[in-house]
């Protein structure tokens, strides 16, 4: 997370202790800061977080996103020659075909 991001995640985290709705702290920080520095949708999300009782200002994991350890089983099972399509790798993997196939060619494959 870039330090500007933890900023406004800390700013909206103040708005909401101080008790004001998504929409007030949006506008309280891009006035603060500048114009569209923070989304009213972003605000509604991260207080939609915080009234379910996750206060932490950290990404939540996502989903599609393949961790650096399936990045190595990639890169395993192309330097050991295994024949898998992308399609098959994508399902070993538990990611998008795209994902492998960007991965891949990174890799010069």
């Amino acid at each position: 997370m870039s330090e500007i991001s933890s900023h406004i995640r800390h700013s909206i985290l103040y708005q909401f202790h101080l008790g004001n709705n998504a929409r007030v702290a949006g506008r309280t920080i891009c006035a603060t800061v500048s114009e569209g520095t923070v989304a009213d949708r972003t605000c509604r999300d991260w207080f939609k977080r915080f009234r379910d009782g996750d206060i932490s200002l950290e990404d939540r994991p996502r989903s599609g996103c393949p961790l650096e350890s399936d990045i190595d089983r990639l890169k395993i099972v192309i330097e050991h020659n295994l024949r898998f399509t992308t399609r098959e790798l994508s399902v070993i993997l538990g990611c998008n075909q795209s994902t492998i196939d960007r991965h891949s060619n990174q890799m010069g494959q």
